[in-house]
């Protein structure tokens, strides 16, 4: 399956369709628009005009534009082959689950990691990540993390990890450290 992404990387929408495809093991060729600005005409021509991103084009030459993730796995499942179809891959989704105060790492529809969270003045204290037992040693909770750190930036919110593992996640990952609540 040949897929190709249009999109920027200041957009949240581009980071979180990218996460799903890295979650996914879906390879795809990535435009940068900042880079190749001449590739905004396939973007607008797509759109009827409109500046939207991301773009994703698929073998059948069909499009999806700022799909979710939902949008993207029933897709996905649309282009499968026979061949893959028959060991299907897990899909995997980050969502804040605002009621019971956490970010939680789907696998398909089960829970397998998940952060607990409280909010203060736009941003979210991160005091514990956790990857169910029968789960660990997947990396799982790095998956967690990177979907969290999309959350975060497409809400413009920052981030305080009093974890341990979420502070040597950021800490390692330097192109996080800008979403990190300043101190006082």
């Amino acid at each position: 399956m040949t897929i190709k992404m249009y999109g920027a990387d200041w957009c949240g929408d581009c980071r979180r369709a990218k996460n799903f495809f890295a979650e996914n093991d879906v390879e795809y060729t990535y435009v940068n628009l900042e880079q190749h600005p001449d590739a905004a005409d396939i973007v607008l021509k797509r759109n009827n005009g409109l500046k939207r991103i991301p773009v994703i084009v698929f073998d059948d030459d069909t499009h999806l534009t700022e799909p979710s993730n939902e949008a993207l796995a029933s897709k996905l499942a649309e282009q499968a082959t026979p061949e893959d179809q028959a060991i299907p891959s897990p899909i995997f989704n980050v969502v804040e689950n605002r009621e019971a105060g956490r970010f939680e790492l789907h696998r398909d529809a089960e829970v397998v990691s998940f952060a607990t969270y409280r909010e203060r003045s736009g941003g979210v204290i991160v005091p514990h990540v956790e990857t169910l037992a029968e789960h660990r040693g997947q990396g799982y909770a790095d998956r967690l993390m990177a979907g969290i750190l999309d959350i975060i930036a497409s809400g413009n919110r920052t981030i305080t990890p009093l974890c341990p593992f979420a502070a040597a996640y950021i800490r390692d990952n330097k192109q996080h450290h800008g979403l990190l609540t300043p101190r006082n």
